[in-house]
């Protein structure tokens, strides 16, 4: 096997890698070659590994930052074994250049390979795991090969009578087609995002993603037209491998009488199905979300559609010189703390 570290892929390359991603089972957004630029100012360096015939057999993109590297829902390999090399050179790389650390979150969920993989990789390399919400991921999926009807009868009471009711309110879901339709979703992003104080997306980042996605028939973004033909709301959602992934939503935040968002996810749920894909993944429930935050409503919505809870791999902290783990979050702590001191000091003057 070849290990090959790369700031730029060649056409060759990353025809190899579009293709590779096309094929595996499993591949995040966030690895797809062109998409991590849209939302990150990090440099991003590419790892492949090809067999003794040149044949690519894992890749990632890895996002370096002062010292540290981050490698978010990668590398991207079914075979297990493959995968513990990848990380076994992409480790030794990095060691090599003099960093403190690398975050890896696997896309993988739990299960014997990924126990395979922890205790294979733990026994050469020391790495921490850590239980909390950003170090530990889990969501709630659907499996698309049960019929309509017996993933409707799993939908919460509430839930159903939302999605009746949006129907018979007259709000038709259908996939965006124009820009100016998109720019429309913006504007009811924005709109919902100050309305609810939410930090989130800009509207160049929307525009960006969905261009993207289309443009690489990579996932759709679905849109609520309410009876006078007016965008109510919409949904984006990404496909990744066998699964569709419900990236983000909005809505009216002056329609809070119809159950908008309730309608666009059992379409998009109909959608997938139809297109053939094995999973409906609403990637990301935060269990440890308390009664007063935003995002336990949040998974309140996305758990009354039924499906089962799912949890990845931990996230594989490792320290690529003693206490680098350390002294990476040293670092991070005190730019942080200078962002906050140039704030107030802002204000002031």
């Amino acid at each position: 096997m070849k290990a090959v570290f790369k700031s730029v892929l060649d056409n060759t390359d990353r025809l190899a890698v579009e293709k590779f991603a096309g094929e595996v089972d499993y591949c995040a957004i966030e690895q797809q070659i062109g998409f991590p630029e849209l939302l990150y100012s990090s440099r991003i360096t590419y790892f492949l590994l090809r067999d003794d015939a040149d044949c690519l057999k894992s890749y990632c993109q890895i996002n370096e930052n002062f010292k540290s590297a981050h490698i978010w829902f990668g590398p991207v390999c079914d075979d297990p074994d493959l995968t513990i090399e990848s990380v076994h050179r992409i480790v030794e790389y990095y060691k090599n250049k003099h960093f403190w650390y690398i975050g890896i979150q696997p896309y993988r969920k739990t299960g014997y390979e990924a126990d395979y993989i922890e205790y294979n990789l733990s026994s050469k390399i020391k790495i921490d795991y850590i239980i909390d919400n950003e170090n530990t991921k889990s969501s709630l999926e659907i499996n698309l090969d049960e019929s309509i009807e017996k993933i409707w009868g799993k939908f919460s009471k509430g839930h159903k009578s939302a999605i009746k009711k949006a129907k018979k309110s007259g709000i038709i879901v259908q996939a965006a087609s124009s820009a100016s339709e998109v720019s429309s979703f913006q504007q009811v992003y924005v709109g919902m995002c100050k309305s609810r104080n939410i930090r989130a997306h800009t509207p160049n980042e929307i525009e960006g993603i969905v261009s993207y996605l289309t443009s690489h028939n990579l996932g759709s973004l679905l849109l609520a037209y309410g009876p006078e033909n007016v965008i109510l709301g919409g949904a984006v959602f990404a496909y990744q491998g066998v699964s569709v992934r419900y990236l983000l939503s909005a809505s009216d935040p002056d329609r809070r009488d119809l159950p908008i968002s309730h309608l666009i996810v059992y379409e998009a749920i109909e959608r997938a199905k139809s297109q053939q894909f094995n999973y409906f993944d609403f990637w990301g429930y935060n269990h440890f979300a308390l009664p007063s935050e935003q995002i336990y409503l949040v998974n309140r919505f996305k758990h009354g559609f039924g499906g089962y809870f799912t949890f990845m791999m931990k996230k594989m902290n490792i320290s690529l010189i003693p206490y680098g783990f350390f002294f990476y979050k040293l670092y991070n702590r005190s730019k942080k703390g200078l962002i906050l001191l140039k704030n107030i000091h802002r204000q002031k003057n």
